[in-house]
Formats: structure tokens, sequence, C-alpha cells
């Protein structure tokens, strides 16, 4: 119903509740994105076939609702044997140890998070992991209970949503660019084949780099702007 009077009106809609959702979140405000990798033939010791490897996260930080996003940081392997160490150690010291980490259907990384918990290399790193999981929330929870917008045709992938909001400047329309999931696993594969030229693999360093930045800042634009309309 609440779908169907957006587009009637050609009007967004927002719950009342949102005025009291963002109260329970502590600055400063994370905004994560993973990406993984399933190799039907890994080639990292003690993985095993169509395992999600991660291979790259983005994190932007929010310091204060009066502040600019930063910069943003990232994490990007491809072959390394102890990829999944680096991948974690260098995700917590990223993330701290305070404030709340958004993630977008956010039981994606939290599967992920999990998965490391597991390995033998990052066993001690376990007890900081569970803090980091018990930081995350999940904005498309939070968007599908309290906001619609026509732009986004029924869909809440935060590709959809980020059409809906005004000045966000982001875009997975350009050609040529990574514009999902799918399309960065091929880049990964494209990276790790001994044929690539090194010019190529530069590229898709670039492509990844940017798709993974894009998708998490998606989420800070979709945080600032329901925070704004509560």
């Amino acid at each position: 119903k609440i779908i169907q009077e957006a587009h009637k009106n050609n009007k967004p809609f927002f719950s009342e509740n949102l005025k009291n959702i963002f109260k329970k979140f502590s600055f400063p405000f994370y905004f994560m994105d993973f990406e993984t990798i399933m190799q039907g033939v890994p080639i990292i010791k003690g993985t095993q076939p169509y395992y999600p490897l991660p291979f790259q996260w983005s994190v932007h930080k929010w310091g204060s609702i009066d502040k600019e996003i930063n910069k943003g940081e990232s994490f990007l392997k491809f072959k390394d044997q102890d990829i999944e160490r680096q991948f974690i150690e260098s995700l917590l010291k990223a993330v701290g140890e305070n404030g709340t980490v958004f993630a977008h259907q956010a039981s994606f990384e939290k599967k992920i998070l999990n998965n490391l918990k597991e390995k033998d290399n990052c066993k001690n790193l376990v007890d900081k992991i569970d803090k980091l999981i018990d930081r995350v929330e999940d904005t498309y929870v939070i968007a599908k209970k309290n906001f619609y917008s026509p732009p986004m045709n029924g869909d809440y992938g935060i590709k959809s949503i980020i059409k809906a909001i005004p000045d966000s400047g982001i875009s997975y329309e350009e050609k040529g660019n990574i514009a999902g999931g799918d399309d960065a696993q091929l880049a990964w594969f494209i990276y790790t084949n001994p044929k690539t030229s090194k010019q190529e693999k530069e590229r898709q360093i670039d492509l990844l780099k940017e798709y993974c930045s894009k998708d998490s800042l998606a989420v800070y634009h979709l945080v600032k702007y329901l925070i704004k309309k509560k």
C-alpha cells in the first residue's frame, strides 16, 4: 500500500518512526562494504571451491553530524596467501573500537566476518570480530521499514535507493565501469589471469576501488538523507 501510494502521488514515504531510529546510534558512523570472490579452483591455501573469499573492503567515516565525511579507506588484494588475515586486521583498524557501523544488507558482511572467525590465522581476533559484528546496523532493514520513493521501482537494493536520493552524485550506469558484484568478481579474475597485461591490471584495480568506495559512500548518503527527514 505504501509503495502504491508513493507512486500514485509521486511522492516519497517517510515513517513517523524515523525521528527515533537514529537516536540509538552513536557517532562516529562508519559505512562499510565488502567484495568477495568464489573460485572453482582456489589459489588461496585453506579455502574450498566456491568459498566466498573476501578480497576487498571500503570504509567511510563520518565523525559527527556537523562534519564532512572522510575520503574513505580501502583494502584490495588478489593472491596473498594470508589475504584473510590482512583483510580483517586492516578492517578492524579502519573502524576503530567505537561508533556505529552501517552496511546495506548487512547479513552478507556479518557472514563473512563470522567465516573469518573460523580461520586458524584469525583465531586470536575472534573477540574483536564479535565486537565489530555487534556494532553493525543494516540500512536495508531501516529503509524497508521507514522509507520508499518512486525512483526505486519497488527495489530496496542500494543501487536502486541511491536513484531516489537527490544530489548524491552517485551513479552505477557509466559505461565501462563496474556495476555490481558479478562485475567485481570478473575484475578479480581478469587481474589474476597470467595473460593480463600490467596496464590492464592497473585499470582493474582502479575500477574495483571506485566501485567498492561507491557502495559504502551510497550507504552514507542514504543515512544522511534519512537523518535530515526524521
